[in-house]
């Protein structure tokens, strides 16, 4: 997720508005973190990742804030 932040203003605008609606619901608080990926990828605003890097990512609560920080400031400004 940090890459599509990081790739936010690359996108064109109507998949920037999408990814805004969802990241915006997330932080919110109106979703967790894995229902907002998966919405996400069936959006097609993150390429599916390939096998090898499915492998399960605990992230810790600081891990997560920081993310939504991340995403206030270049996103959701």
């Amino acid at each position: 997720m940090e890459q599509a932040v990081a790739g936010f203003d690359k996108m064109t605008a109507d998949k920037r508005e999408a990814m805004r609606g969802i990241l915006q619901r997330y932080v919110e608080g109106c979703m967790g973190i894995d229902e907002a990926y998966y919405e996400l990828l069936d959006a097609g605003l993150i390429p599916m990742p390939s096998r090898c890097a499915m492998k399960p990512k605990i992230a810790s609560e600081g891990d997560e804030a920081r993310l939504k920080d991340l995403i206030r400031a270049r996103i959701l400004r």
